[in-house]
């Protein structure tokens, strides 16, 4: 179901040279930050992509919900809350069982599902660079891996979860808790997982319910490697992690995590199992990002700030089905009530070349000439001009998503002006996903970071 709002064809710049205006807008935010660039202020997300202060605010109720966390039963949690160009992070309880050294926010963790915005952002920028339509058939890229379905599913539908796929972990074997360290560990094709997904048949008709499947991004990770002629980790490298300076985060090779890391911990039928070796093939593009919290937020601040889609297609991100679902992204009420929603303006350049934006905030109710509200789309869509702007999500909603893999669980939001971040993580998780007692204190700690400065 295509969004009314915007249409996903406006404008393609290249996306290299998307990429050296990002470094452009970074030297120019800095600019703006020491009063060096006159003209018009900043807009609220004008600010370094990693803060410069440390936090002016109390954090006696934010260090004591991530304790709370672990006293809850994991081994360990890490926080980063940000707060315009503040920042503040933390740790509790430990990050192994064996060493009981404690968990330090700069560790990194496997940050299963977080991996899906991530993923998402990849395939927009190859819809911005005009390789791939978000309403193209998947077929039309392997022809014979959905042959079956009763409908063809498109990009758009593996991207908010309506393509009609099971999942596939609940064939993996994983019922036996004494094969699961061998199971994660084992390589997986993602052709074969994709087949476990369908043995069952079709959940529904592709674009007409939403079901949660990690065999969707399996399919989008497919797509991303065969549209770039490389392996997703080289990929994420190119696209994400070098343009934004995440050295922290990355596919990794095989099952094992960078140096310092995070031990991650499933319980299953009254076992504790340490499941921190798992193959990335098992997950890809679904959830086989290892990253750390503060990585996490840079993207996705960088992401609300137009930094890595353009806008256009961010708003396609940002708009959520009756499900609460986007194009990779989740949305949760807003802590911080009264909020202005929030706009990227269009500003392109003589050379043809749209520059990096700056989002800005209206008074609620007023109105403004956007792309959005032009409803637009289709062939005859006139260029976009200076000034065009677009809405960036909602106002009093905030986006991001929950992660839910095996041995590690994560949390992270961001308000759709990029200037408020929290991530959470933390290394345990229950056989049962819905069972999991930290999942209530970890949203009520992230509201409380969300809402420090109301």
């Amino acid at each position: 179901m295509s969004s009314p709002r915007i249409h996903p064809h406006r404008i393609q710049p290249n996306r290299r040279s998307r990429l050296a205006l990002m470094g452009f807008t970074l030297m120019l935010i800095a600019a703006l930050l020491v009063g060096c660039v006159g003209g018009s202020q900043p807009g609220p997300t004008a600010l370094p992509l990693r803060p410069t202060a440390t936090a002016d605010f109390s954090t006696d109720e934010l260090q004591q919900g991530l304790d709370d966390i672990v006293a809850a039963g994991v081994p360990g949690a890490v926080i980063e809350v940000r707060v315009g160009d503040r920042v503040w992070s933390s740790g509790a309880g430990v990050a192994s069982l064996r060493s009981e050294l404690p968990a330090r926010p700069e560790q990194t963790f496997r940050v299963a599902s977080l991996t899906k915005p991530i993923l998402a952002a990849m395939v927009l920028q190859l819809v911005d660079e005009g390789k791939v339509s978000l309403d193209d058939p998947f077929n039309d890229y392997f022809p014979q891996l959905f042959a079956d379905a009763p409908e063809p599913v498109t990009i758009r539908h593996l991207l908010q979860h309506t393509s009609g796929l099971d999942d596939y972990i609940a064939r993996l074997g994983l019922e036996n808790p004494e094969r699961i360290p061998e199971i994660l560990a084992t390589p997986h094709k993602p052709e074969d997982l994709l087949k476990l997904a369908t043995k069952q048949g079709w959940r529904s008709t592709p674009g007409t319910e939403y079901y949660y499947s990690n065999a969707n991004y399996i399919a989008l990770s497919m797509l991303v490697e065969k549209l770039d002629d490389q392996p997703l980790a080289e990929s994420l490298r190119t696209r994400i992690t070098e343009p934004l300076g995440l050295n922290s985060t990355r596919i990794p090779e095989g099952t094992e995590l960078s140096d310092d890391h995070l031990n991650g911990y499933f319980t299953e039928q009254g076992f504790s199992i340490e499941v921190t070796r798992q193959d990335a093939s098992l997950w890809s593009g679904a959830g086989g990002v290892e990253s750390n919290v503060s990585d996490i937020n840079t993207f996705m601040r960088a992401l609300m700030s137009g930094a890595v889609v353009p806008p256009e297609l961010l708003a396609e991100m940002t708009e959520l089905s009756g499900d609460g679902y986007g194009l990779g992204l989740q949305g949760r009420a807003d802590s911080c009530p009264d909020r202005a929603p929030v706009y990227l303006p269009l500003e392109i350049s003589d050379a043809g070349g749209e520059q990096s934006p700056q989002p800005t905030s209206m008074p609620q109710g007023e109105s403004t000439p956007t792309a959005a509200a032009a409803q637009l789309g289709g062939a005859n869509t006139p260029a976009a001009t200076e000034g065009e702007e677009v809405q960036i999500g909602e106002a009093g909603v905030v986006y991001g998503h929950l992660g839910s893999g095996l041995g590690y669980r994560a949390l992270t939001l961001t308000s759709p002006d990029g200037a408020r971040q929290v991530t959470i993580a933390w290394n345990g998780s229950p056989a049962n996903y819905g069972d999991d007692p930290r999942v209530d204190i970890v949203y009520e700690l992230a509201d409380k970071a969300l809402s420090v400065d109301c």
